[in-house]
């Protein structure tokens, strides 16, 4: 089984959080979401949470409620 190595997250992590500071939220919403698969491929609940949480954030931005609201709902089942 394949387990994505921490700095590969992070990695998507930085790009994410620079697009979202130029507000390129589709790029942000793309590391976002390569976030969240290799945290639950790592099996990592809070990581799972955190990403969740700002892929909702971005949708929210991005006037997507139904998607922000589906991932705001995915952060909750810890």
């Amino acid at each position: 089984m394949y387990r994505p190595y921490v700095s590969e997250i992070r990695t998507a992590h930085l790009k994410a959080q620079q697009a979202e500071k130029t507000g390129m939220y589709h790029v942000a919403v793309q590391q976002y979401l390569i976030c969240l698969e290799k945290s639950e491929c790592r099996q990592d609940c809070q990581c799972v949470n955190y990403f969740a949480q700002q892929l909702s954030l971005c949708y929210k931005k991005m006037g997507l409620m139904d998607k922000a609201n589906f991932y705001a709902g995915l952060a909750l089942l810890d």
